[in-house]
């Protein structure tokens, strides 16, 4: 899923999931299909810069603020993705970006 979602009542785990391997199949220049989700983030190579990046690129797209914090040392996309889905879900809608 690659269109912004209307509201984050509409976004789920898969969603956000797809998302980050959407994000990170262009980075990498790897097709999505080479991206497994299960795979530690680190062994991208993804570091703080690469982090805030995507938790920019999901902020974009989501519209609520996420910090690269949530990102860092999160084992693998499927669990960036509930931590993502967390924030998401504690946010009101008036404060989507």
């Amino acid at each position: 899923m690659n269109s912004r979602p209307t509201a984050p009542s509409d976004m789920s785990e898969q969603d956000v999931a797809d998302r980050m391997v959407q994000l990170l199949s262009d980075l990498l220049e790897l097709a999505p299909e080479d991206i497994d989700p299960e795979v530690p983030l680190s062994a991208y190579g993804i570091d703080s810069v690469t982090s805030t990046w995507l938790a920019g690129e999901l902020t974009s797209w989501c519209g609520i603020p996420l910090e690269r914090e949530l990102l860092l040392g999160r084992p693998s996309v499927v669990e960036a993705a509930e931590d993502v889905m967390e924030v998401v879900r504690r946010q009101p809608e008036r404060n989507r970006v």
